[in-house]
């Protein structure tokens, strides 16, 4: 009896993340304007109309799948003491998982999108980060985080130069790591 109950949640989790994946894949292809939910549905494999189900419309799926993308972890549960060789391990080497970064810039020509897109970078990213870093330059160290940081990931997805191509080069690596690892220390 307990798996006819658990299975709907199940099937429901699976779409959503589904509907999910999709959206981020297509918006950071498309941008936000020119995705269409349709394109959405049928990357993900599923009706149209389990958008609105789920997300109610396509603004508010953009706003769930730039969420899902800003996973403040990925910076906040690193060490301190050994910072910036690991977030340039955890930028660099990451697997299968969408840059936000396309979705960002992507959004930025519709005045909604790029409104969700400021609140959530200020809510997901600086904020937690400013916490993480403390003190009182942390709202600096964030800014300059963010600065790199963006720099970085314009660089390897968005421009791409050679040397983001594969693997780093070491010696920018190396300097990668050094200021990352300076913005915790200073």
């Amino acid at each position: 009896m307990a798996t006819t109950i658990e299975q709907p949640s199940r099937d429901a989790d699976r779409t959503k993340a589904a509907i999910l994946f999709a959206a981020q894949q297509i918006f950071a292809e498309k941008g936000f304007a020119e995705a269409g939910v349709r394109d959405i549905t049928a990357l993900a494999g599923v009706n149209p109309s389990l958008v609105s189900r789920y997300f109610g419309g396509k603004l508010k799926l953009f706003e769930a799948a730039l969420d899902a993308a800003l996973d403040p972890r990925l910076m906040t549960d690193l060490p301190k003491e050994n910072f910036g060789k690991l977030i340039v391990a955890r930028f660099a080497d990451e697997g299968d998982r969408v840059s936000p970064l396309p979705m960002m810039f992507r959004a930025a020509g519709d005045s909604e999108a790029r409104a969700i897109t400021a609140r959530l970078l200020r809510d997901r990213v600086f904020e937690p980060l400013q916490i993480w870093f403390g003190g009182e330059v942390a709202a600096v160290k964030a800014a300059r985080f963010m600065m790199v940081s963006l720099g970085f990931f314009a660089y390897r997805d968005q421009l791409p130069l050679a040397e983001f191509a594969g693997p780093i080069e070491p010696s920018l690596r190396a300097w990668l790591e050094s200021e990352f690892q300076a913005i915790v220390d200073d």
